[in-house]
């Protein structure tokens, strides 16, 4: 192999590194969050690539030296980061789940705001959880196995490989693995509301002369508030259950290729 191909092979091969971190950043949480520079954003993915690519490296993984079989090894190496990226962003995806079926019962539906994170119309409970789950993600280093994962998907994943991914099934069951989440962490708020209207049903049965309707709507808000106060000691724990649920899912995901 002579200069020029060697420098041809070892720039092809940083570009295949940067296009599987690249789409990871730009879908999984902290790491693609709107208030996160366009730059910033890039800079990572360069490092990040710089960083792994020893590793790559020694790998020696085959790379084609003809230009359309190289665009379309970027494409797929794209395509992977960006499924990772995904799978990771089901997170936030079961927060706003969430936080969409609590403003539901809160009373909350008109009041959607723009998501600060990614810059979209979110729940406000949902809002609120996603901030809170960011802080937490970042005050406990959650990000760095975020980084590890992505990292061993180069074991399960390595460039240039022909075998299929996983089917369609699994991506059914993610979605199926969101929505019971979803429910599960909203389900104490739903409840706890839910038996309040019971109740507000039956006292207007019971004494109808009574206009309760002029103050159940804000008593309905400050006892969903009441509850969520309740919740907040156990937030963490239902954030490191999504988080490894995650991690969980990526590992199925990577040994679906195998």
């Amino acid at each position: 192999m002579s200069l020029a191909q060697l420098l041809q092979w070892k720039l092809s091969l940083f570009i295949l590194i940067l296009a599987r971190w690249t789409g990871m950043i730009i879908l999984a949480p902290v790491f693609g969050a709107r208030g996160v520079p366009t730059l910033i954003k890039i800079g990572l993915a360069v490092s990040l690539s710089l960083i792994l690519y020893p590793l790559v490296l020694s790998w020696q993984p085959a790379i084609p030296g003809e230009v359309l079989l190289l665009i379309g090894l970027v494409i797929k190496e794209s395509l992977i980061g960006l499924v990772i990226g995904f799978i990771i962003y089901a997170l936030t995806a079961v927060l706003q789940g969430a936080g969409q079926l609590i403003d539901l019962q809160m009373g909350f539906t008109m009041g959607n705001i723009i998501d600060p994170v990614y810059g979209m119309q979110s729940p406000l409970m949902g809002n609120f959880q996603l901030v809170v789950a960011t802080m937490l993600l970042l005050a406990t280093n959650s990000h760095h196995y975020l980084i590890a994962a992505m990292v061993k998907s180069y074991t399960f994943i390595p460039l240039n490989f022909s075998s299929a991914p996983a089917g369609f099934i699994f991506y059914v069951n993610l979605a199926a693995n969101i929505f019971a989440l979803s429910a599960q962490i909203a389900a104490p708020v739903i409840g706890a509301i839910l038996l309040a209207d019971l109740g507000v049903g039956l006292l207007i049965r019971i004494v109808p002369q009574l206009n309760i309707f002029s103050v159940v709507f804000p008593l309905k808000i400050l006892f969903g508030f009441f509850v969520l106060v309740l919740m907040i000691p156990l937030f963490g724990g239902t954030i490191t259950h999504l988080f490894n649920s995650s991690l969980a899912w990526l590992t199925q995901f990577y040994q679906g290729w195998q």
